[in-house]
């Protein structure tokens, strides 16, 4: 039995790993694996190493699957397959926004990171779209520059504790960061942003304003905000022997959180499912943290941590990222 992984992130991976190195082939766009959450330490120039080589991963860029004939084609490359694993992982939800394409940076990708780093040595006064946990670390780890942060919730990281939130709002504050919450963008244009309480002057804009499915999903797939719907055992709601894992999936009556813990879960759930297996997914955030300078804080679990616990936290989180790709046909000796 042959499964095909297309995507090589965080659910990807961790399928390739969960007793699929024998029989699964890894298919991913690029030809190393990018830590998302640390592009951020990358821009500040805290974290350069935040990619891992591949190397018998097959890199190729999906054109289309035939669910029918159970083929994956990769421009001339074609791959069968008995089981389908789509861990396509996300894009930043910019077209929501008027402008957004057009006049602000996103941050998917190495080559972002790189331009934003670049960006950032031409500019001084900034502007950040969105108060989650991508707003909030760009906004307190950009050094010298005038920071204005958009938020159209009446607080910071909504999807967190109340206590984290308020320790954002501090650490920010102190620092000197305009905060704008309660505020909504309404459109970017090249040199500010129109909010619902005005226009702020921007030389560069970056949005952090919401995430959505990948766009081929849309294409090929029942889908709500370009995330394929799947059953409680992560199985395509569509077709049979297709699965979904991470950002690209969701279920059909609730969500999913979109975060690498839960992407890792998934993608070794849907494997073992694939095996003929009939495990149910609960999706579950472990612990989200953040750094602002040396500051460390967030959730575990339900309780709000800060200080070294709150870095060992980071810390291990960084190693067991890194240790996905160490593995039988991934990486380089």
């Amino acid at each position: 039995m042959t499964i095909v992984i297309i995507g090589g992130g965080f659910a990807g991976l961790s399928a390739y790993k969960e007793k699929g190195e024998e029989r699964a082939v890894l298919i991913d766009k690029k030809d190393y694996f990018l830590l998302t959450p640390w592009l951020i330490d990358f821009i500040c120039g805290l974290n350069n190493n935040i990619t891992v080589k591949y190397n018998h991963v097959i890199v190729g860029e999906l054109n289309k699957i035939d669910f029918k004939e159970k083929k994956v084609f990769l421009g001339n490359h074609t791959i069968a397959y008995d089981k389908l694993i789509l861990a396509l992982g996300h894009h930043q939800n910019l077209p929501r926004l008027k402008g957004a394409k057009e006049f602000a940076h996103k941050l998917e990708t190495l080559d972002d990171a790189l331009l934003l780093k670049k960006r950032l040595s031409e500019v001084k006064d900034v502007v950040i779209i969105g108060g989650g946990a991508t707003g909030v670390e760009l906004a307190g780890n950009i050094i010298g520059k005038n920071i204005t942060l958009i938020q159209r919730r009446n607080r910071l990281l909504p999807t967190m504790t109340t206590a984290s939130a308020k320790k954002a709002e501090k650490l920010l504050t102190e620092l000197g960061v305009n905060l704008l919450l309660g505020v909504e963008a309404l459109e970017v244009q090249k040199d500010k942003v129109i909010t619902t309480h005005g226009e702020v002057k921007s030389e560069l804009t970056i949005f952090a304003g919401g995430l959505k499915g990948p766009d081929i999903i849309n294409s090929i797939h029942k889908n709500r905000n370009h995330r394929m719907l799947v059953d409680k055992f992560l199985r395509s709601v569509d077709y049979k022997d297709v699965y979904g894992a991470g950002d690209c999936a969701t279920f059909a009556d609730s969500e999913i959180p979109m975060s690498a813990d839960v992407a890792v879960s998934a993608g070794r759930i849907a494997m073992r499912n694939a095996l003929g297996e009939e495990e149910e997914f609960k999706p579950q955030r472990y612990a989200t943290i953040l750094r602002i300078r040396d500051e460390y804080f967030g959730d575990f679990g339900e309780n709000y941590v800060e200080g070294n616990f709150a870095k060992l936290l980071k810390k291990i989180a960084y190693v067991e990222s890194r240790m996905l790709v160490i593995g039988k046909n991934l990486t380089k000796s």
